[in-house]
């Protein structure tokens, strides 16, 4: 009686562990899945009332940097001085192109699930903005100048949400920054020129409570023309990247090796798409861009401003799968 008493407490203790990790894996499976939902539809109105658009998120924005030295040709940056009162007020919509938009029938490129990859929860990317209203003429009223194209609402952050999603489809759970650092410039009174010191402020905090991190990725969009900013990849529209890299710290070639992996295997998948890698020194802007932080940590400029989202967005689900590609291939 004893054995039998023995030999069932060991069952019943092999059966709890393992429906314990059952339980464990359904939480997080249940915690990693996106939620289906495309509110970028809905009403973004043209006056100054805070809604809470679900997926559109409040951030920055601010000017660019000075000329450029690169590494490919045909890549220099245009840079605008934005309109210090569309910074401080939204340029009015047309919420006609807005409700036009749906991001779920974007089917391309589709993501690659050879392998099954995850970070179970570890967030090792980091997503965020410096300059975060800058947004796209497309959805702006006739008459709107591109330095007038700046948004609370509507701006490069929710290309970098896009990405986000399309890295975590990949297993590379992350952040997106939703940090508002024009406002942090407005309570310091300080100038546009230093929102780089405010999102370093940003990467720091990230870092401490975030021991997984490995990746950090800054997002903008350029002021070119849609004729440098655009491309045509099998019938289908993207918008043209350009990675920025600062060279006014001691491990930026560091941050060079990242970008050119990238860059190659974009070039190998989807040539022209890229512009190329452009590096800056401390005379042509701020020359560090807080990527002396971090090794694998670079500037990436999406698309120009006369993109519109349908473009955006494809080309940030590119970013996501060889950004994915690169990492399980050669960081993790």
């Amino acid at each position: 009686m004893r054995y039998l008493s023995r030999k069932t407490l060991k069952l019943l203790l092999v059966t709890s562990i393992t429906l314990f990790v059952s339980l464990l894996m359904y939480i997080f499976y249940l915690h990693g899945k996106e939620p289906n939902d495309i509110t970028r539809k809905q009403v973004i109105n043209d006056n100054n009332e805070e809604k809470d658009i679900k997926g559109i998120t409040k951030f920055l924005s601010d000017n660019r940097d000075s000329k450029t030295e690169n590494t490919s040709e045909e890549i220099n940056s245009r840079e605008i001085v934005p309109d210090k009162a569309a910074l401080q007020k939204d340029a009015a919509l047309d919420q006609r192109k807005i409700d036009a938009f749906d991001e779920n029938k974007i089917k391309e490129p589709n993501i690659s699930n050879e392998k099954l990859h995850s970070t179970f929860g570890r967030k090792v990317a980091f997503i965020y903005f410096s300059h975060n209203r800058e947004s796209f003429l497309p959805y702006f009223k006739n008459g709107t100048t591109p330095e007038k194209t700046y948004h609370s609402k509507l701006n490069v952050s929710l290309i970098g949400q896009r990405l986000g999603r399309r890295l975590k489809s990949n297993g590379i759970w992350n952040r997106v920054s939703n940090v508002d650092i024009i406002t942090m410039l407005y309570e310091r009174d300080l100038k546009f020129d230093s929102s780089y010191e405010m999102s370093r402020k940003i990467v720091i905090e990230e870092k401490r409570i975030n021991p997984d991190l490995e990746m950090t990725f800054d997002i903008h969009r350029d002021a070119l023309p849609r004729s440098l900013s655009t491309i045509n990849i099998n019938g289908k529209s993207y918008a043209k990247i350009s990675f920025v890299i600062g060279s006014a710290h001691q491990s930026y070639k560091d941050n060079l090796n990242f970008t050119k992996g990238i860059n190659e295997l974009i070039e190998k998948s989807y040539p022209g798409l890229s512009r190329g890698i452009i590096i800056k020194s401390q005379k042509q802007g701020n020359g560090v861009y807080n990527q002396d932080l971090l090794p694998n940590s670079v500037i990436i400029e999406i698309g120009g401003v006369d993109n519109n989202l349908e473009e955006l967005y494809r080309t940030a689900d590119v970013l996501g799968n060889i950004i994915s590609q690169y990492y399980w291939e050669n960081i993790h």
